[in-house]
């Protein structure tokens, strides 16, 4: 893969600790003059500053790792950790009662990695706390988060995401601290667009394990349960964006997730098991994907994939699709031009009639649309104007468009492949 030298000396510190061969790599890399506003930018981006002075600190002297770098990395670091100790603090809190009122819980996410395969709760960054509990403990959940002085926050009323969504989301103002209480892990419209069916759920909470979090019993998932989760975080935060647009933010975090997770639970994790469930649900092809992702990302690391990947067919794996995600990886978007989403999807709809009709909706608007554009009122002759001009407009950067149409045709590939993963609908 060829790669910028700040990107692979990002991929060299995607550890939680350095060997002898990789740290000489590291100061290899750091010898390079390279740009520190860059490398600053990007692990801020991915959500891995707190990793990075992990390993940094140990190797910066000697070296041209200016102060400044040096300080704004300690300072993400500490920061994450008191944040992160805080709400360990108030997850105990949480856990005890929703154990009291005898409701069960399977801890998620960043709260169940930081305490288990990264064995250090400084490095892993949460920006929440998530719970999954099981549907018919929903409305107890709910007087639990109430009694706890959290507040449920979201843009449509509850019973819209117990009908639509997959969790609710609760913030205690007083203490600044989100909660995600989950029952599901994907939504009936959900923006990855692949529907999971009930029962997958119901086998994660038979597998699922006792773990003891700050002196509080609670679950997580079983090691495979795990990996499936984490394959499916990914790959939903890569396309969420409302306009079909791939997104890398957060990426390198959360591959990293899945490699430690692997490397933490590899004499345990049962691939036969792995395999048969996703071949069951048909995610087999998306799992295969994620890991061959993060293996290109991660390195060889034999000891860790080889067991996870030969259980899968080579034939059935579009390598084409994996360099093309890892390239995108390394690209931050607030480096890119935007792309208009009409353009995106016209290149994806199946019909040369959808595609006329998606682009004459971006050349002419609803009128509300036009009018919220342009500030002129929807009954004003002022927008018949705008309406006649707005073809011009486009014309003008049509030139910035076709230096983007590379861009739009891999935009197109990812969205095609990801719209081909659609499963099975099944109502709660």
């Amino acid at each position: 893969m060829n790669i910028s030298h700040e990107n692979r000396f990002l991929l060299h510190c995607l550890q939680t600790s350095i060997s002898g061969n990789t740290g000489d790599k590291i100061k290899d890399v750091i010898n390079l003059s390279l740009n520190w506003e860059e490398v600053l930018a990007s692990a801020f981006w991915h959500g891995i500053a707190p990793l990075l002075y992990h390993n940094l600190k140990n190797i910066s002297k000697g070296h041209c790792i200016s102060q400044e770098v040096t300080a704004q990395l300690r300072t993400a670091y500490h920061g994450n950790l008191a944040r992160n100790m805080y709400l360990y603090a108030e997850l105990k809190r949480i856990l005890e009662t929703f154990c009291d009122k005898g409701v069960k819980v399977i801890v998620l996410k960043g709260a169940a990695l930081a305490k288990t395969v990264y064995g250090d709760v400084g490095l892993r960054q949460m920006s929440d706390v998530d719970l999954l509990v099981k549907k018919e403990d929903l409305p107890c959940a709910e007087k639990i988060m109430s009694g706890l002085d959290y507040r449920f926050q979201g843009e449509m009323q509850p019973d819209w995401y117990r009908e639509n969504h997959q969790h609710i989301s609760y913030v205690n103002s007083e203490k600044n601290i989100p909660v995600e209480i989950h029952w599901h892990i994907a939504r009936k419209a959900h923006p990855l667009r692949i529907r999971i069916i009930n029962d997958i759920i119901e086998r994660w909470w038979e597998e699922a394990r006792t773990i003891e979090i700050s002196g509080s019993k609670a679950f997580i998932l079983s090691p495979e349960d795990l990996i499936t989760h984490l394959c499916f975080h990914f790959l939903k935060h890569r396309f969420i964006n409302h306009n079909g647009g791939f997104s890398s933010k957060g990426a390198l975090i959360q591959l990293y997730d899945i490699f430690q997770t692997l490397k933490y639970y590899r004499d345990e994790i049962d691939w036969v098991r792995f395999k048969s469930e996703a071949e069951k649900y048909g995610i087999d092809s998306l799992m295969y994907t994620t890991l061959s992702i993060v293996r290109e990302i991660m390195g060889e690391h034999d000891d860790v994939f080889h067991n996870a990947l030969s259980s899968f067919r080579s034939e059935d794996l579009d390598k084409e699709l994996v360099r093309l995600i890892n390239k995108r990886i390394l690209i931050r978007e607030d480096t890119l031009p935007a792309v208009p989403g009409s353009f995106i999807k016209s290149q994806i709809a199946d019909t040369f009639q959808t595609k006329i009709k998606i682009l004459f909706k971006e050349i002419f608007p609803h009128p509300k649309v036009l009018s919220n554009r342009y500030s002129v009122p929807l009954y004003s002759k002022r927008l018949c104007l705008y309406y006649l001009i707005r073809p011009f407009r486009l014309i003008l950067k049509s030139g910035k468009i076709i230096l983007m149409l590379p861009r739009v045709k891999e935009e197109a590939i990812l969205n095609t492949w990801i719209n081909s993963q659609v499963g099975p609908i099944v109502d709660d």
